[in-house]
């Protein structure tokens, strides 16, 4: 194939219409059937295709008898491909900017192995949040995590921090859950520290003295949900304590059978 009729057809021409084009270009004006000659171009298709590239404006003709065709000059020819290309391009770049997302319906699950892996995890939810974090957190692993919980607070993120000890990260809303945290260590031998950002992630871990520090991050909702009751559990039930008093609750807890069986079986 003609390396110009090649190209043309990379710009929209048919073959035909190329080697018709091509033709006029070596020699106008013509008639079709000189057209068809030159261009090898079967008698029977000469005019369908002179036709198609009149209406494409790539070809003049004649008003007389018989009817004469010219080509439009290269240069034109170039500048309206070129505005064609310009112009399509620029309504597929309209509809592309007006694709609606697909939310993300896939829920994320990682195991997290090693102190220092979950410490990361941690940090990235704390510094991922940007409206509410509810952390139930042991001092050992507070401490490390201070200064991110300080600076979220400072962006305007609603911390409510409980800590399983008298410690106190800087945020304003900290609730001291070391009773609960007593409870909790004897029955698991276990630290269990749980981070949630926005309702949407949790960091989930434990640790221990003797053990390797695991756990898991993810975005599944129901595990969000249940570790977000529990943290709330946690601390709305301590300041409930805190409120009814030792000997209240201590009564309470011989006389209501429902919160004997439940703190009994924590």
């Amino acid at each position: 194939m003609d390396p110009i009729v090649f190209k043309l057809t990379q710009f929209g021409f048919s073959t035909y219409e190329a080697k018709a084009y091509l033709a006029l270009l070596q020699k106008h004006p013509i008639i079709g059937y000189e057209v068809s000659k030159i261009a090898k171009i079967p008698t029977a298709k000469i005019y369908e295709t002179l036709t198609n590239l009149k209406n494409k404006g790539m070809v003049l003709s004649s008003s007389s008898e018989p009817v004469l065709y010219y080509p439009l000059e290269p240069d034109m020819l170039l500048k309206r491909i070129q505005s064609g290309f310009d112009e399509k391009i620029k309504d597929l770049n309209d509809l592309l900017d007006h694709i609606p997302p697909i939310p993300n319906q896939i829920d994320i699950t990682w195991n997290l192995k090693g102190q220092e892996n979950v410490i990361e995890k941690i940090i990235q939810v704390i510094q991922g949040a940007s409206d509410e974090l509810l952390v139930s957190l042991w001092p050992q692993e507070a401490k490390v995590v201070q200064a991110q919980l300080v600076e979220a607070e400072k962006n305007g993120v609603c911390v409510i921090a409980g800590i399983f000890g008298p410690y106190n990260p800087g945020c304003m809303h900290t609730v001291n859950l070391e009773s609960c945290g007593k409870t909790s260590q004897r029955r698991l031998r276990r630290r269990l520290n749980v981070v949630i950002a926005d309702s949407n992630m949790v960091v989930i871990s434990e640790s221990g003295d003797e053990t390797e520090t695991s756990g898991i991050w993810t975005t599944t909702p129901c595990i969000v949900l249940i570790a977000k009751e529990y943290v709330k559990h946690d601390i709305w039930g301590k300041v409930l304590i805190d409120e009814l008093g030792t000997e209240r609750f201590n009564e309470l807890r011989q006389t209501n059978a429902i919160v004997s069986y439940l703190i009994q079986n924590k």
